[in-house]
């Protein structure tokens, strides 16, 4: 018997040849093969691809087609982030800012929207909170100060992210994983290197899944993303656009990169205090990467 029903999901999974797509139709994500066409086409299904399939056989479930991608990441494998939880501490470790400022510009560069989240909070004095928040305040960044205790703040985030897949991305020991358990519907991962709903250890099996938050959206089971190599995606001229704070078209050369060319707007709005001197002296050091890598 031949049924030919289709409906379009979400790959949430996928593990040996096998992908688990999510649907409207259910809670449960059914167990699908992909096409022998996509193979020929030389088109892999990935972890959060939007895609249409097709019973053929009553429980038997094929990949048609892909729909157009927003974004790919080769490591971890996944499609269509929306949205880039970058998290750092206060304190133990305290927080490195060109680290963050990097992996804002890897997340705007893949057109992802990156919302920065500050743990521990608890941990550390208002005073350094404030100076943090007057260097990014003058960004139109998204920033969250929070302690684990405080899920009134993590119920906003969980909001941000509602209907949207998200990545955590940031260095180890600052509590993703103690974030991401309250912000998915259930337990899902075991602080430190462990989860619970994979029995990860040592010698299993990796792969990536899509984990369901409470309100709807998606987040990545990952330790989280690393910066990109920047000057392998940008040219110098391009990194001010990363910069959203900068002033556009007001310097006095319209090709000005902000170092050394007089009429510059934004070396005058970093002594006036409009742009963190931080920020600032960041794109300094990131365009001489960029600079150096490219003439090697």
């Amino acid at each position: 018997m031949i049924s030919n029903e289709q409906l379009s999901g979400k790959i949430i999974k996928g593990i040996g040849g096998f992908y688990y797509v999510k649907t409207d139709r259910g809670n449960d994500a059914l167990e699908c093969k992909a096409r022998g066409v996509l193979r020929h086409q030389k088109i892999i299904p990935t972890v959060g691809d939007e895609v249409m399939i097709q019973s053929d056989n009553p429980g038997e479930w094929m990949i048609e087609s892909i729909l157009p991608r927003k974004n790919i990441f080769l490591r971890p494998p996944v499609a269509n982030v929306d949205i880039g939880l970058i998290v750092f501490s206060m304190i133990n470790p305290k927080p490195n800012l060109l680290l963050l400022d990097m992996l804002l510009i890897s997340s705007e560069i893949q057109n992802v929207e990156p919302i920065v989240c500050f743990t521990k909070r608890d941990l550390t004095s208002t005073d350094e909170e404030n100076a943090i928040k007057e260097i990014y305040e003058k960004t139109p960044y998204k920033l969250f100060f929070f302690s684990k205790q405080d899920t009134d703040t993590m119920d906003k985030i969980i909001g941000e992210i509602g209907g949207k897949t998200a990545f955590m991305a940031g260095p180890s020991g600052v509590g993703k994983s103690t974030m991401a358990n309250y912000l998915c519907a259930d337990q899902t991962m075991e602080t430190g290197t462990l989860s619970q709903k994979l029995k990860r250890g040592k010698h299993t099996t990796r792969h990536v899944e899509l984990l369901e938050t409470k309100n709807g959206g998606y987040l990545l089971d990952t330790p989280g993303f690393s910066s990109y190599q920047i000057s392998e995606m940008i040219k110098p001229e391009e990194l001010r656009e990363y910069f959203p704070e900068f002033s556009r078209g007001a310097c006095r050369f319209k090709s000005c990169l902000h170092k050394e060319e007089p009429g510059c707007d934004v070396k005058k709005s970093v002594e006036t205090g409009e742009i963190s001197s931080v920020r600032y002296e960041h794109y300094l050091s990131l365009l001489d990467e960029i600079k150096k890598d490219q003439y090697r």
